[in-house]
This record gives C-alpha cells, structure tokens and sequence, in this order.
C-alpha cells in the first residue's frame, strides 16, 4: 500500500546523512510512494528525483521576521546563551517545534494525510525539538561525545526523551544506549537500520567518464577535516610505501594545510587532491583500495559505496560502525588505530585484497529496496 512520507533534514550539501536522505527518498518514490523531503536551512549540491517534492523553510528566518520573534532571537542569544554554553538550540527548537507542526499541517491540507515522518541528523532534531508526534522517528548517526555536566543532560532530555530513535548501526546505538542511560533519558522506542544504497545507480554512475590520474592509485573520499584525519592518511600512505598514487577526493577547512603537508612531505607528484565531486564513484570504482583514516565514523556510507563499486576498503577502527560495515574477509582490513597500524593494512589489502564478487551480502544488506521496507514496518501510533 502506498504511503506518504515525508523526510527532514537541515541542508541537502555534500555530505553523508544527505545522501542517505536523497537515496532513502528516491527510493521511497520509485516504488509507488508519495514522497516529500522538508529542507530546514540551505545546501543545493544534492537533489532528490523529480518525483520528489523538495520544500525549503527556514523557520529561524522566518520567526525572526516577526517583530516578536526578532526581539526574542536578540534576547537569547545576549543574554541566554552566554548563560547557559551551547544552549542556543533550546531557544531555537522551541519555536522551530511550532512551525513544523504548522507545516504539516499545511502539507496535509494540500496533499492529504502524512504516514510518517522521517528526520535525519542531530541538526534537524535541534531545529524542531519541541514537535511531538508518534509519526516521527529521528535518525541519529552519531552519540553526543563525551559524558559531561548536568547541563549536557538537560539539552539530551530535550531532544530524546520519550522520542522514537532510529541508529543507523548497532554500535553507534549501543554507545548512544550508554549516554542516555548515563542521564536516566529514555526514549519512547528504539530501532537500528542501516543506511539505503541505489546499487544500481552507483555503479552506473561509476561508469561515468572522469579524468583519472594516469598511474595506477588508491582513493580516499570524504571532507577534509579534523574528524576525517587526513593527515594520517597521507603519513600512513607514505609509510606504506606502495606504487600506487593517492587519490583525495573532497574538500574542506583542512585542504589548504593538508596540502602544504604534502609539499613539505615532497609528495606532491603521487597524491592528488581533486577537489569536491558530486559523483565521487569512478574514482572509487577505477582505484585499487579504499582507505578511511577518521577520528570516528558513525557509519561510513562511502565504505559501502566503495565495496559496491567493487573496490575493497581499509579503514582504522574508530569509535562507530566500521565494524558494521566491514563484515567477513573485508574486516580483516579493519586496521589498529594507528599511522603504522593503517600503514600495515594498506600495503595487506595490496597485496593480498578481499574479494568482494565471491561475498554477495556484503553488498546487498545495504540495498535501498531492503532499508526503506524497514522504514515503512515502523510503527506509529
């Protein structure tokens, strides 16, 4: 039976939890689905199918043109948020609540009813925090980092308490289990779903023509950042002390000095930085190995789109779900998390790599038709 969805995220720019949200969305749509996609700020880089219906509302903007709503922003953030560090959501949410609900409202009136709602991102959780409604369930990617004050449990109660969260990985739910726990939070349900992969259209655009280097490489996609460590990933490249060039695909704060590392390094004529690409698949498609070199990394969606596009993948075990995604022979590539411990398991997964054809399930677990069902089973009432 068809239903109608309708996603939310804060932005649709680069980056993993909104290509998990436009694949989750496509997917939905291509199957029958009435399918809506509620943006909170900005991003235009990615764009769900014509089949889905993009909406843009900035509520901050548009509770700020009000005059109450201007007086109110200037009030909390000169005089609250000094007061209470890292409270500026709670101000933001409880009006950002109201507007969503408004929204809704407005949607139903013009489309029908809404099935269930599906919001992604800590982000958007802390834009709409005060909307309650037992269609919603939250994705959450990531646990909110260390345990701290009292304070830190206030702001967690609002934003889990008695709401119906989804992990996108056993672990990242057994870590985020664990801190709520740590604050007596409970939320109302809990379910683990993986993230949704178009296997099909991931290989077809892998098949895209780009311009590659001209020596054989091994690839690394993802923004540059403190989080992803990509100066251990070039430590680590050089200490292997393979043949194959380094392809860095992505940008970020961290580009300009990581690529003064590799001058300082005499690196600069075997590791390429290509920039940004919306379609970073040819290139994970035509390397020989992938590597990851994050700090943490809740899932590692480029992990699964790297072994469909039948390149394996080395990656440092980081706090998160690399052990999720790294399953059977390819786990044997989970390195210690370390430049030498990384730098070991670059050169093994050279010389001796996994085969990705001869283990079927490690691809299909993530196919998109698969998740989204998951989806759809969750209750709501």
């Amino acid at each position: 039976m068809s239903q109608r969805v309708l996603l939310v995220v804060r932005k649709l720019s680069i980056g993993g939890i909104e290509r998990v949200t436009v694949n989750l969305a496509n997917v939905l749509a291509r199957e029958g689905h009435d399918v809506h996609v509620l943006v909170l700020k900005g991003g235009y880089e990615l764009a769900p199918d014509p089949a889905v219906t993009v909406h843009r509302m900035d509520f901050d903007k548009a509770f700020r043109k009000t005059g109450l709503g201007l007086v109110y922003d200037l009030f909390t953030r000169a005089l609250l948020k000094p007061l209470l560090p890292g409270s500026g959501f709670l101000w933001r949410g409880w009006y950002g609540g109201s507007y969503l609900e408004r929204f809704v409202v407005r949607l139903e009136r013009e489309h029908g009813p809404i099935d269930r709602v599906i919001m992604r991102g800590q982000g958007a959780f802390e834009t709409v925090w005060s909307w309650r409604d037992p269609r919603l369930w939250q994705v959450t990617v990531s646990w909110p980092g260390d345990y701290g004050s009292r304070l830190k449990g206030i702001y967690l109660r609002k934003l889990y308490e008695g709401k119906q969260v989804i992990c996108n990985t056993p672990n990242v739910r057994e870590q985020l289990e664990r801190q709520l726990g740590h604050y007596d939070i409970r939320p109302k349900r809990w379910a683990t779903i993986m993230n949704p992969c178009d296997i099909e259209a991931i290989r077809r655009q892998a098949d895209e023509p780009v311009e590659l280097p001209a020596r054989p490489f091994i690839v690394h996609v993802s923004r540059l950042s403190d989080v992803k460590r990509q100066e251990w990933l070039i430590r680590a490249y050089l200490k292997a002390d393979i043949d194959e060039d380094l392809v860095i695909v992505g940008d970020g704060p961290k580009r300009e000095s990581l690529e003064k590392l590799v001058g300082e390094l005499g690196a600069r004529e075997r590791i390429h930085f290509v920039g940004s690409r919306p379609n970073p698949y040819p290139w994970m498609k035509h390397a020989r190995l992938f590597v990851l070199s994050s700090r943490s990394e809740a899932f590692g969606i480029v992990l699964a789109e790297s072994m469909i596009c039948g390149t394996p993948c080395v990656a440092v075990d980081c706090p998160g779900g690399v052990r999720n995604v790294l399953i059977h022979d390819q786990a044997r590539l989970i390195a210690e998390n370390s430049i030498e411990g990384l730098a070991v398991k670059i050169r093994e997964g050279m010389k001796n790599p996994p085969s990705i054809e001869a283990d079927p399930e490690l691809i299909e677990r993530f196919r998109d038709t698969r998740i989204m069902q998951q989806f759809l089973d969750l209750p709501t009432t």
